[in-house]
């Protein structure tokens, strides 16, 4: 027997439906904040992620030449092909935002909330450089978060990669994009591995004094004081105010400052306060991607989240939907009555209903036993009675049994 790949997934009706619950109820939030939902390729050619997203991103895809001689990949992140459909596109209406949930592929070691394919809901707004639009996508998603049953079970987590570099710089640390990316991953490989990667990069005092500060977090206003850095403290401090109005809430912490080269300003994640699990979701702002493409410089800001973290958190918390399938009617057909319930049927469908039929010959005894199987409310038990226009309806619930005239259903 052939086994499915190791960190892919299996998904079968009832897991789907639990997965179909949460998906809609995300991009449901993202529409009533004015995101309109978009998608793009599953395959683009590689130089697509050397120029926006660096070799880091390279090392990890599903790569490889096709037939036409060309390296090309599964996605394995969706804003490069965002930029380059906003490149592609001068008619634009700004700002554009923007949301997808599409299918991506890593390949990387699988583990617990890390898969080889995966789905990632993404929202950005392009076009607008105030702080207003950072504070619009932050919300956003500790709103879809909420929406899901998590209020107060995460932590918003933000901080300043144009902060964090004068910091760096004011050590003598100039290779600032490798410091992030080693920063980034501190909790991943531990206190003494960090040591070690950043000290090839500068000093063992800087190290200390770098770990000082990646262990400042709390009130922005609190934590810029203790560093005397006060150049952006009006744009942060009105972050926070605008964070206040949508009613949401997030800690200045400056050991976030997500590893990829192309992040500008304002970057978050958002944890499980317990540290169980990794980032449920990460974003930022990103104001020379899309310039990468040909295009006039265009401001962006936006955020990713993995459907296998959220997953894991949701399931913790008690707050994953309930893995089963169900039906709102399952016709049971009396021999000799196929033509007149398949016409019940429809009557029902196109109601709206969630509608299963008899598609054996089975007895109606073997018929109730599916309809109980497959969790259906009610049964509909098409026999002599549709003549008069009647069928018997069965709570399958309450095991409470009627004829009743079809109109009435």
């Amino acid at each position: 027997m052939i086994q499915r790949l190791k960190g892919f997934r299996d998904m079968y009706p009832e897991y789907m439906r639990a997965r179909r619950i949460v998906f809609d109820k995300i991009c449901s939030v993202a529409r009533e904040f004015g995101f309109h939902e978009i998608d793009a390729p599953s395959m683009e050619y590689l130089d697509l992620f050397r120029i926006k997203s660096g070799e880091e991103i390279v090392k990890q895809t599903f790569s490889f030449v096709d037939k036409g001689g060309r390296e090309i990949t599964l996605i394995p992140e969706l804003t490069p092909s965002v930029a380059r459909m906003i490149a592609a596109r001068k008619d634009l209406v700004k700002p554009v935002k923007w949301f997808s949930f599409p299918k991506m592929w890593r390949y990387e070691e699988p583990q617990s909330g890390r898969l080889r394919e995966f789905y990632q809901f993404n929202a950005d707004i392009f076009g607008v450089k105030d702080i207003t639009a950072d504070a619009e996508v932050m919300a956003l998603a500790m709103e879809i978060l909420d929406s899901l049953g998590l209020k107060n079970r995460y932590v918003m987590r933000f901080s300043d990669r144009i902060i964090m570099e004068d910091l760096l710089k004011s050590m003598g640390i100039e290779n600032v994009e490798e410091a992030f990316r080693i920063i980034d991953k501190r909790d991943k490989i531990g206190e003494d591995a960090f040591r070690v990667e950043m000290e090839k990069i500068t000093s063992e005092e800087n190290v200390d004094e770098l770990l000082s500060l990646m262990e400042l977090r709390g009130d922005v206003d609190a934590v810029l004081s203790k560093l005397q850095h006060f150049e952006r403290s009006e744009v942060l401090g009105e972050l926070k105010e605008l964070l206040n109005a949508y009613g949401k809430r997030a800690v200045f912490d400056l050991s976030i400052v997500r590893g990829l080269a192309y992040y500008t300003g304002v970057v978050f994640e958002v944890h499980d306060p317990s540290g169980e699990f990794r980032a449920v979701l990460g974003g930022g702002r990103y104001d020379r991607v899309v310039e990468l493409f040909g295009a006039q410089p265009t401001p962006a800001v936006g955020f990713g989240m993995g459907d296998a973290v959220l997953e894991l958190l949701m399931r913790r918390e008690g707050v994953w939907p309930e893995e089963k399938i169900e039906v709102d009617y399952f016709v049971v057909i009396i021999p000799g009555f196929r033509r007149r319930a398949i016409e019940v049927a429809m009557r029902l469908r196109r109601k709206g209903y969630v509608v299963d039929i008899e598609l054996g010959n089975r007895s109606v005894g073997k018929q109730m036993k599916y309809a109980n199987r497959i969790n259906a409310k009610f049964a509909v038990i098409v026999g002599e009675e549709i003549e008069r226009g009647e069928v018997t309806l069965k709570n399958m619930e309450t095991g409470e049994q009627k004829v009743v005239k079809i109109e009435d259903i």
